[in-house]
């Protein structure tokens, strides 16, 4: 939950330096769907472990996947968003 509201966070501070560029569509572009997919994973999940607990051998490692999906995403967009305002300096 923390990473959700950290990417929402630095995605819509990126969104609002660069709005009109290709680098804030795609960043506003990214954090909405790797969000939609984020909790799309997480509603089958409970729904797979509530109903066959043995499941928790096939959800651990896509949910460690996951996590770092989500390091990668927030790295990234860091990373743009110094870039871009290293450009613009």
């Amino acid at each position: 939950m923390v990473g959700s509201i950290y990417l929402i966070v630095e995605g819509v501070r990126v969104h609002k330096i660069f709005a009109d560029s290709i680098v804030g569509r795609l960043v506003k572009t990214l954090v909405i769907v790797f969000l939609i997919e984020l909790y799309s994973l997480c509603m089958v999940s409970y729904a797979f472990i509530t109903f066959k607990p043995q499941a928790v051998i096939v959800i651990l490692p896509i949910v460690i996947l996951w996590i770092v999906t989500l390091v990668f995403a927030i790295i990234a967009i860091r990373g743009a968003k110094q870039e871009m305002v290293g450009l613009t300096k």
